[in-house]
């Protein structure tokens, strides 16, 4: 008996390019395009027979096809920019092929103008369950384009301390940093080894994004300053994070200008910082991410 030796081969790695969005949407524009066409020949001849009528809609729906397979490939950033840039018309017939597993990550990553657009076609339902797969800061992101019912519903699925959350990032002015922060983070108490930090992080899920610094408060949540992941990681495990933790770093307050925290992340270089009340209570965090939208919309504004 004589057998054949099967190659292994590895999965398709899957890269993030800009130009993969380009492409996309340029293959976007001619099938609409040609969908344009087909129903204004439809409408032209509305009297044609049931053949017609079957060949047209046949045709629609390879349309909705193309669409799904070439939109439902992308990253969700690389989708919000399409919509975007597509008219209004054409922007709701994309969406709504949209899988329904991107639309938070869409509707967080999409301009709010496009947004509102986005969001006015939708159903409740729909709403809810986008929500339901958000953050507290980031639902409080989107709270000013939401339906209060929608909003009730979703404060229905939340826990108590996220309702709490919600409640105080919808009650910051829009550019404070109260407005841009978000309440996911990693805090220690300063007379635990590192060890025991170590331990405690691995058994987390995952870290939560933009994590470079872990902070250490007290018993009542007060900062008394925060610890590098990268001095963790080289330091003895036996270390106290007293003794390695950095007592002198800058931290923002929930009503300080979302502009001045912006140039404090570049003068500083910062991947994050911390947000403390006026008793110097941890109640937040800003990360480089919500910066570079803040940076983003000041510069469209000065356009």
């Amino acid at each position: 008996m004589t057998g054949s030796v099967q190659e292994r081969t590895s999965p398709a790695v899957r890269r993030l390019d800009p130009e993969d969005a380009q492409l996309a949407l340029q293959k976007l524009q001619s099938v609409l395009k040609r969908q344009e066409v087909v129903e204004t020949l439809a409408q032209r001849q509305h009297e044609g027979s049931d053949r017609e009528d079957l060949l047209a809609n046949l045709t629609h729906r390879r349309h909705e096809q193309e669409i799904r397979s070439i939109i439902n490939n992308l990253h969700p950033a690389d989708i919000a920019f399409i919509l975007e840039s597509l008219p209004e018309n054409e922007r709701q017939i994309v969406w709504q092929q949209v899988s329904d597993e991107y639309d938070a990550d869409i509707l967080l990553e999409i301009e709010d103008w496009a947004r509102e657009s986005l969001i006015k076609t939708m159903e409740p339902a729909d709403l809810i369950a986008a929500a339901a797969n958000m953050d507290a800061d980031e639902i409080a992101d989107l709270a000013p384009d939401l339906p209060p019912e929608v909003i009730a519903e979703v404060q229905k699925g939340l826990t108590e301390s996220e309702r709490a959350q919600l409640l105080e990032a919808m009650g910051y002015p829009e550019d404070s940093v109260g407005a841009i922060m978000d309440f996911d983070m990693v805090r220690v108490r300063e007379d635990v080894s590192l060890e025991v930090v170590l331990r405690y992080l691995r058994r987390l899920q995952e870290l939560p994004d933009h994590t470079d610094q872990i902070f250490v408060v007290d018993r009542d949540d007060r900062l008394l300053g925060t610890l590098s992941l990268t001095r963790m990681l080289v330091s003895d495990p036996e270390t106290l994070v007293s003794d390695v933790m950095a007592a002198d770093y800058l931290s923002l307050h929930p009503l300080d200008s979302d502009a001045d925290a912006a140039n404090a992340f570049e003068r500083y270089d910062l991947v994050s910082a911390p947000v403390v009340d006026d008793y110097g209570r941890l109640i937040g965090r800003v990360t480089i991410d919500e910066v570079v939208d803040v940076l983003q919309e000041d510069s469209q504004e000065q356009e």
